[in-house]
This record gives structure tokens, C-alpha cells and sequence, in this order.
């Protein structure tokens, strides 16, 4: 009984019929590198490791990009310092309690519970989400929390309903097989991986594809 065939070998079945309808060079380079980048020995153990594991529902498989709602290197910044002068006045704190700052006696003690809650502050600011996208198997969604990017168009879109890519003015503009655009910030974390991402599926299923 011959086995079907598995998605990897179904994306490479479609990849190798747009390269013979492909109408120009530069399509059929880009068609090649997604063809060689599936057939990297990477991709080939990994498509072999999925098939070998327990079949997992679409759901399962998502990959989750945000953006934060506050800059990076504040809240890097404002937890590492909280946490150095906690720890430091903890240390001073066991060898003598209290200190002359600036005229007044300070108890070491209080000042490194302070700094410790502001460490804990800062990591609870830099978890915050203004803009949140989830891609799985079958497409992406796109939500907005906050006020900073409300303005942004979003929504959900399926792999095979993009149809065109364009960045302008800091936003990854999304359109779909409905005329809809969605907008994505490329302030998200890791910003890079989710378009490349995009541009394989619009190289497969988008305008140039046709």
C-alpha cells in the first residue's frame, strides 16, 4: 500500500509546479532558495522527527511574537540596578543595619526591600504585551492590548488568503485574498523570524505565486 504523501513532500510537489510556471528569474530564484532550504539536512530531520512523533493537533503548534509595552532596555536596565543595590544593601545590612545618608539614618533593611520590589516591578513591566500575534499551522492572529498600536488594523488570516507583503513607516502591512490589510509593528521581539516566515507563505500563496 503506498503511504500518502507527507506535508513537507506536498510543500516541495507545489514548490517544484510554480517553478515551471514561474514567467521570470527572479521568481524561480526565490522558488529554488525555499527549495533548498526545505531540503537542508535541518529541515529534513525535523520533517522526519514530526512524522515519527504522536499526531498533535493543529492548535498545538503556535508560535507566539509580541510587543512589549514598555522599551526593552528600561526594563533591563531599571531590574539589573534594582537588583545590584538590593543585594548590596542585603550584604551591608548583615554587618551593621543602619547608615548615615545624607544626614539621616537610613535602615539598610528597608532600602533593600524597596529596591527589591522595584527589581520585581520592573519584571512585571517587561512581560507586558502591547501587541500580540499567534501563528500556527493553518495561519496567524493578530490583537492589540493598550492603547499604542489600537490604531492598527487586525484580525485573523489563513497561510493560503495572503496574497502581498509591504513595510512602510515601522508597520509589516499584510494584504489578503479579501482585499483586507492587516498591520504588524516591527517593533515585535524577534520581529525577524516572523517575516521570514510571511515571505515564504507569500512567495507561496500570494501574487507572484498566481
Amino acid at each position: 500500500m503506498q503511504n500518502s504523501p507527507t506535508e513537507r513532500e506536498k510543500l516541495l510537489a507545489d514548490i517544484e509546479r510554480m517553478l515551471a510556471e514561474a514567467k521570470d528569474e527572479p521568481s524561480r530564484r526565490d522558488l529554488e532558495r525555499l527549495r533548498d532550504s526545505l531540503n537542508s539536512p535541518q529541515m529534513v530531520d525535523m520533517a522526519r522527527d514530526i512524522e515519527s512523533s504522536p499526531r498533535r493537533k493543529p492548535s498545538d503548534l503556535v508560535l507566539h511574537f509580541h510587543a512589549p509595552r514598555f522599551p526593552v532596555p528600561l526594563t533591563a536596565a531599571g531590574c539589573v540596578l534594582a537588583s545590584a543595590i538590593c543585594l548590596y544593601a542585603a550584604m551591608l545590612a548583615w554587618t551593621n543595619p543602619l547608615i548615615l545618608i545624607g544626614g539621616r539614618v537610613m535602615n539598610l533593611w528597608l532600602i533593600a526591600a524597596f529596591f527589591g520590589s522595584l527589581s520585581v516591578l520592573f519584571t512585571a513591566m517587561s512581560v507586558k504585551r502591547s501587541y500580540f500575534v499567534r501563528i500556527d499551522t493553518e495561519g496567524m492572529t493578530t490583537r492589540v492590548t493598550g492603547k499604542r498600536w489600537a490604531h492598527l488594523r487586525t484580525g485573523d488570516v489563513r497561510w493560503k488568503d495572503i496574497r502581498a507583503l509591504r513595510e512602510q513607516d515601522g508597520l509589516l502591512e499584510i494584504r489578503t485574498a479579501s482585499g483586507e490589510v492587516l498591520q504588524v509593528p516591527q517593533k515585535l521581539v524577534n520581529y525577524k523570524v516572523l517575516k521570514h516566515h510571511l515571505d515564504n507563505m507569500a512567495m507561496l500563496y500570494g501574487d507572484r505565486a498566481a
